[in-house]
């Protein structure tokens, strides 16, 4: 029984990371074409103040006019209108994140309730319909709508995180979720330079606000497309319920067995480890808030600095969306490497795994950001500073460790029966960060300078790896928690 369990928890894992990856690649293709596609849209009808996009670039000019005239304004804000489409962006991704808040739990809950292959169907034929409206996005009013679609379906990196916690033990959950983590550092590798590639093929209308025109880059928005379109067929033909996934296969074992159990192979549901050792419930649920809070409060930050990673290299140093798919590149291929090695070897091999590889993790953040920080002290149009790629390399261990080893540590602390409600509870603490972090960083990037941004974001992080090494207890040993099971 333990054998077959874990090769179909194997099996299942393996098609939960084919499916993730294909849907991180579609999702990141639009990363590196962002800030061109907002300047797109300005050409195209930002003038007009008839439009949302025009309505929306007027408030902003007169908030950055009323700044400029009642207190000293950075060089960064003396640019002008090129200065209000970073503000512009952190709206958009702020307006996406707040989304992913609201319907994070609503999908946790609905896959407890309804099973996970059901409701990951659901959020795959949400993420097509937006992505069909993104190629057709001739206006900014219909691209904004392609974003709170998204913004409302993308449930795969939840509902995956879920799949995996209910296919795995805790013996074998930190590798399984490690699978999560890799399928983002090969998407993030990949999508943001086919996203680049496919920006060269003209095939955008040129100067229109009719609905159905071609949006700008739309050809990189139909590879999108076929993209999301291959992974709904996969997970269709491939993917089983899993929601009683040991329950099921327990069940099969006794029909096969004529009634008559092996009690030294078959395997409970899980408890949560954190309880199973020596923390009471009480003590167990104030680290998931603990954890929840900690998880909101770096979100709010490295999103935010994530965010406006792309848009200070485009103002900053002028990249190309080349330049850019090589930056976002080269952060996802640092981040890859370490989830197949270093990540994968420490995880779940100690009681701290876990907590030390989130807590390394924040610290290279900081490191990063203050590399970053003093890069964007640089010239204007100069090449950027050896730090731009050492600030780059901090946001690649972060990638690689943080979010990823908090899921792990969060599934270890749940019941199988409360798997979806408490991950999407988790993921909406973060989501709320997300949706908060790009406004807040936008707006110090767009008041005081990129430089005075991510200072600020390099000591918030230091402060939150102090705060989680210090209120987070690390996960007892599992052999010790299977020993009083």
């Amino acid at each position: 029984m333990a054998h077959t369990v874990a090769e179909h928890g194997k099996r299942i894992s393996r098609i939960v990371f084919i499916g993730l990856l294909l849907d991180i690649l579609s999702f990141t293709i639009i990363l590196p074409l962002l800030p061109r596609s907002l300047e797109a849209y300005k050409e195209r009808e930002g003038a007009d103040a008839s439009t949302l996009l025009g309505t929306l670039l007027a408030h902003i000019a007169h908030l950055r006019a009323y700044v400029q005239a009642h207190s000293p304004s950075s060089r960064f804000l003396q640019q002008g209108a090129r200065a209000d489409l970073v503000l512009l962006g952190g709206l958009l991704g702020s307006l996406y994140s707040l989304l992913q808040c609201v319907i994070a739990p609503v999908i946790g809950r609905a896959a407890d309730r309804f099973g996970r292959r059901r409701t990951l169907m659901y959020c795959m034929a949400g993420n097509i319909v937006w992505t069909v409206i993104w190629v057709f996005a001739g206006s900014f009013e219909s691209f904004l709508l392609a974003r709170v679609i998204a913004g409302l379906s993308e449930g795969n990196v939840q509902l995956s995180n879920t799949i995996i916690a209910d296919v795995t033990d805790p013996t074998t959950r930190s590798h399984g979720m490690a699978l999560v983590g890799i399928a983002f550092a090969v998407g993030f590798t990949l999508g943001p330079s086919i996203g680049a590639f496919f920006a060269r093929m003209p095939i955008e209308s040129k100067g229109t606000r009719n609905v159905f025109a071609f949006a700008p880059f739309a050809a990189a928005a139909v590879f999108s497309l076929a993209l999301l379109l291959a992974e709904s067929l996969y997970l269709f033909v491939k993917l089983p319920e899993t929601m009683h996934f040991r329950r099921s296969l327990a069940d099969s074992n006794v029909t096969a067995d004529s009634g008559t159990e092996d009690t030294e192979t078959a395997q409970p549901l899980a408890e949560p480890i954190y309880a199973a050792d020596t923390q009471t419930t009480t003590e167990n649920n104030r680290t998931l808030r603990r954890l929840n809070i900690l998880h909101f409060a770096y979100l709010f930050f490295f999103s935010g600095m994530e965010y406006t990673l792309t848009f200070l290299t485009h103002d900053k140093f002028d990249f190309s969306n080349a330049q850019q798919g090589a930056l976002l590149g080269f952060i996802g291929v640092t981040s890859t490497v370490l989830q197949g090695g270093w990540v994968r070897r420490i995880k779940g091999q100690s009681a701290h795994g876990d907590k030390g590889l989130v807590a390394r993790g924040m610290a290279c953040c900081a490191i990063g950001l203050a590399c970053v920080a003093h890069c964007a002290q640089g010239v204007q149009g100069a090449q950027p500073a050896w730090t731009l790629w050492g600030g780059a390399l901090g946001f690649a261990v972060a990638s690689a460790t943080v979010v990823n080893c908090l899921n792990s540590m969060v599934s270890l602390a749940t019941a199988d029966k409360e798997t979806g409600r408490r991950l999407g509870d988790f993921r909406a603490a973060g989501q709320i960060g997300r949706a908060l972090g790009p406004v807040f960083a936008c707006s110090v990037y767009w008041l005081l300078g990129p430089s005075t941004c991510y200072s600020v974001g390099a000591a918030a992080v230091a402060a939150i790896s102090v705060a989680f090494v210090t209120l987070v207890p690390a996960r007892p040993a599992v052999s010790g928690a299977k020993k009083n099971s």
